[in-house]
């Protein structure tokens, strides 16, 4: 049996080794061409072709969803497993041949871009991964297979990754060693994620400090969490939540306070948000402890989203 792997980031990467680890070694894979990052803006690869070259796995990079379609109908592929790609593939290629699509949500939850993100923001701990049968809509083809997944409270979003992208390649390889059978979607019961952008990491001091503290580990490390100070922009690396004995707010929405354990308290719209790991623009990340030992009049400062 002839299978490609297609993917381009990390999640898809952590399923592609679970794969080879497995024993399905795909017979080439396809990733997305090499993009400009960092500050010198280099070309760098993706994380799939890197890991493929690393195994001597045939690296085939596409541009665009034209170029795809003609690579899958020279190669004629009995099966093609998708995870994370980042081109759109639309019916007249998936009718080619049969496309397995990865999902790292209990389908038809939490459909759309940012299931793993919207998951942990909303304190969902009962979510799972999903194999679908891919149509010409975004994640509603036929359920092949699904896995149910526990994630712990305080769950990271690299954490959450990890355990899903693993558990849906041990999934998907359970998959193609049998018959493909899949199941349509209840469509009533279908909810929908949203594209992240980097404004989604600005903190409103307004919301309550357990969805604040959510959106910490959620949105870590893209686009990441920052506020503003007379200091600049700060982004916030690590937080909890510290509950008030009284109804609040208890000061000025956004107001610093010295917290136990030399952490940070910011008065949010209900609770105290902790501050415990930051970093300054330009500076590297340090604990709210060691920031402090250079900026005590950082007490009684307001934080704002702008």
């Amino acid at each position: 049996m002839k299978t490609v792997f297609v993917g381009t980031p990390r999640f898809a990467d952590i399923a592609l080794k679970r794969l080879i680890r497995n024993g399905e070694t795909p017979s080439f894979v396809v990733t997305v061409t090499d993009k400009k990052a960092g500050r010198g803006q280099q070309l760098s690869p993706s994380p799939v072709k890197e890991t493929a070259t690393e195994k001597g796995i045939r690296v085939v990079e596409v541009e665009d969803k034209d170029t795809f379609h003609n690579i899958i109908k020279e190669e004629k592929p009995d099966i093609v497993i998708i995870a994370a790609f980042g081109i759109i593939i639309p019916q007249e290629t998936l009718d080619l041949t049969t496309f397995l699509n990865i999902h790292p949500s209990l389908l038809p939850k939490y459909r759309g871009p940012s299931p793993i993100q919207s998951t942990i923001i909303d304190g969902v701990e009962n979510t799972g991964v999903t194999i679908i049968e891919m149509d010409g809509k975004i994640d509603h083809g036929p359920i092949v297979a699904k896995s149910k997944v526990k994630l712990k409270e305080d769950v990271t979003y690299l954490e959450a990754e990890e355990l899903l992208a693993d558990e849906g390649a041990n999934l998907v390889f359970s998959v193609i060693q049998g018959e493909i059978k899949g199941e349509p979607q209840d469509d009533s019961e279908a909810t929908y994620t949203p594209k992240i952008s980097k404004e989604d990491g600005n903190i409103d001091w307004k919301e309550s400090a357990e969805v604040i503290e959510r959106k910490v580990r959620a949105l870590n490390p893209w686009p990441g969490t920052f506020t503003y100070s007379d200091k600049g922009k700060i982004k916030i690396l690590e937080g909890g939540v510290q509950e008030q004995t009284s109804d609040g707010p208890f000061g000025e929405i956004g107001k610093t306070y010295l917290a136990t354990n030399n952490h940070i308290a910011v008065q949010a719209g209900k609770d105290f948000f902790i501050i415990k790991k930051l970093q300054l623009e330009g500076k590297q990340p340090v604990t709210a402890k060691e920031f402090l030992n250079g900026n005590i009049q950082f007490f009684g400062c307001i934080l704002k989203s702008s």
